[in-house]
């Protein structure tokens, strides 16, 4: 029989080896090799498209307005529907593509304005078609009898119409408050691109408008 402690030895591996062979935890992770460090971990654990991955357009993918779109083009407000109280027609700014148009802000109470469309009768003598003008009433509490009358006792025969709220209110947003004020005398040029362009308050002569013309043609 053995001694007192060498079976308490024995027993005490029996034991071991039971607990041992019990074990269901996860193998340790390996050490790291000598002299090595564990890496730390990256700010960005996803994988980063390559290059190649980067599909970009080609130039024939990317579609370009051709013709009339190409040429002009211009503010949503181009194309509010007015009335031409001269012809009685209807027409919008967006229908004069490819032109030079020259476009007053006045009402028939506004002796600046009649002075400033006396001139304009002067400018179209000297040059022709070589832009078109439209007059319109900005002062929305006159009307298309009173505009006409104003249009046809001072021998006006462009293009006359009175601005609709939304057309004066975008005007408001693109130029200023200053565009509804008729005694400044407001006017912009369009280009043949379309491009809107503000000319100088207050009243403007035939040689001023004429250059401004011929800035753009």
């Amino acid at each position: 029989m053995q001694s007192g402690p060498s079976r308490v030895l024995f027993v005490g591996l029996i034991v071991a080896m039971s607990l041992a062979a019990c074990s269901t935890g996860a193998p340790a992770p390996a050490a790291p090799a000598a002299g090595g460090a564990v890496p730390a971990p990256t700010r960005n654990t996803q994988a980063q498209p390559t290059e190649a991955a980067m599909v970009k357009p080609t130039a024939d993918a990317m579609v370009k307005p051709a013709g009339d779109a190409a040429m002009h083009t211009g503010p949503a407000w181009f194309d509010i529907s007015l009335k031409d109280v001269n012809s009685g027609q209807a027409f919008k700014l967006s229908d004069f593509k490819g032109q030079i148009v020259l476009v007053e802000g006045m009402a028939a109470w506004c002796t600046n304005c009649l002075r400033q469309q006396r001139e304009l009768i002067s400018l179209h003598g000297q040059i022709g078609d070589a832009a078109i003008s439209v007059a319109i009433d900005v002062d929305l509490n006159e009307d298309e009898a009173l505009l006409r009358q104003h249009a046809e006792r001072n021998g006006f025969d462009w293009r006359y119409a009175v601005a609709t709220p939304e057309l004066a209110q975008a005007l408001a947003d693109a130029f200023g408050n200053q565009f509804l004020n008729p005694p400044s005398v407001p006017m912009f040029l369009i280009d043949k691109e379309g491009g809107v362009h503000l000319l100088d308050f207050g009243h403007k002569t035939v040689a001023y408008l004429t250059a401004q013309i011929q800035t753009y043609q």
